[in-house]
């Protein structure tokens, strides 16, 4: 039938499938199931044998759209009060240093390779910002000329993830073998809505308002990149940080409707929700479009930039977790690790395997410090990083170095107030 054509029809019921194998497979290994997933549909889809209806067209789309509208669903939410511990300013801290320390090992690696800048740039987009930001900023960098930008930032995430897994769970067993997991804090689990999405039906209204907030973001992206036609790489980028312009309208839209009284018909736990299974199918989507031809063109400098940037990412994070968290410190390099290398949810799943509960401060500091960290990571993806793009790679990488020894030092003095 006619209707079964479609390449989406095909691809949404292969993911479907996919998650349902992952989560399966989750039971039995300490991986997400949605990392299985990808995987398993890297394996069978048109990279390789080609044995799934995957269309590469549409995986790519789905992760570029899902980025926005998680943002979306996040800055619907009821803005959080939650408690800023020590623990949690310090991740704060500590993502922003990754991030930086990131940045610059890229830059300098690019240079150095006589690279398109973006080759660097997607280090830390793709392993501490995922795959989504990766491929929405390397697809609007391809027009100042990095070589299939989009695949090149799902290529990223992806060897991030391959981290994340392939280095985090031995480090656990290193960490048990060491004694740097014994005593964990015992403290009651953590709340649910933090870490885990309730559904409550039905969830037409969080839909409609996500729908109308991503409607406004287009329509605001179409207004500036026609502002900016002039200088078409800055519009592009435009098109790339979709995102933040959707999350900055969905937090204007929930002021507007906490100011009219009708907020209370958006719950968190059902915005949660849905966040949680466009994580999960974006996850799925991105690994699942990785085209290995493209890795096999540009495998020399990706091999590069991603090995010196993952070791350099693993010794910090643990190096300073033990040195920085006075509660357990082995538990936060595994959550912090993670995180630097793929998403909060698979540094939760390395956290698990040490603390299967959840009762360690670290899930709290990871959620909280991942809000603070917008404060210092934001001037580096939204400052330094069009600077090296359009034209000044060097003016970039020495303000970067400079904003990593800044970061250090307000750090090493906060660490230390009473």
């Amino acid at each position: 039938m006619a209707y079964w054509d479609a390449p989406l029809v095909g691809t949404a019921v292969a993911v479907g499938v996919l998650l349902a194998i992952g989560s399966a497979v989750r039971r039995a290994v300490p991986i997400p199931a949605s990392i299985v997933a990808g995987l398993l549909g890297l394996a069978l889809g048109p990279s390789a044998m080609a044995w799934l209806p995957l269309d590469v067209a549409v995986l790519e789309a789905a992760v570029y759209h899902a980025l926005a509208l998680v943002f979306i669903a996040l800055g619907l939410q009821r803005p959080s009060h939650g408690t800023l511990t020590g623990e949690a300013r310090a991740m704060g801290f500590g993502i922003t240093t990754i991030v930086t320390l990131q940045t610059c090992v890229g830059l300098a690696l690019a240079m150095l390779l006589d690279v398109h800048t973006g080759f660097g740039l997607l280090l830390p987009l793709g392993f501490e910002q995922g795959p989504g930001q990766a491929l929405a900023l390397g697809a609007a960098w391809e027009r100042s000329g990095l070589p299939q930008g989009a695949q090149v930032g799902l290529i990223m995430a992806a060897i991030g993830f391959a981290w994340a897994i392939g280095v985090g769970v031995p480090l656990t067993w290193l960490g048990r073998r060491l004694g740097w997991t014994d005593p964990l804090p015992r403290r009651p689990p953590p709340p649910p809505a933090l870490y885990a999405a309730l559904t409550h039906p039905p969830l037409t209204v969080p839909l409609a308002a996500m729908a109308a907030v991503y409607a406004l973001t287009w329509a605001v992206c179409s207004g500036l990149s026609a502002l900016l036609a002039d200088v078409p790489d800055v519009a592009a980028m435009v098109w790339g940080f979709h995102f933040l312009i959707g999350a900055i309208l969905a937090a204007g839209a929930r002021r507007v409707l906490d100011v009219l009284g009708t907020a209370d018909a958006l719950q968190d736990d059902q915005l949660n929700s849905v966040s949680t299974t466009l994580v999960d199918g974006a996850t799925v989507a991105a690994l699942a479009a990785v085209q290995l031809s493209v890795l096999s063109r540009w495998w020399g400098p990706i091999l590069v930039i991603t090995t010196v940037g993952g070791l350099l990412t693993l010794v910090t994070c643990v190096a300073l977790a033990l040195r920085s968290f006075r509660d357990a410190p082995f538990a936060h390099a595994l959550v912090w690790f993670g995180m630097s290398t793929g998403t909060l949810p698979v540094g939760l799943a390395l956290l698990r395997m040490v603390d299967p509960e959840l009762r360690s401060p670290a899930p709290q500091s990871a959620v909280y410090g991942s809000a603070l960290s917008i404060v210092g990571v934001a001037p580096v993806v939204l400052g330094l990083h069009p600077l090296a793009i359009t034209g000044q790679p060097s003016a970039a990488l020495a303000l970067s170095m400079a904003w990593l020894l800044c970061v250090g030092v307000l750090w090493w003095a906060t660490d230390r107030a009473p």
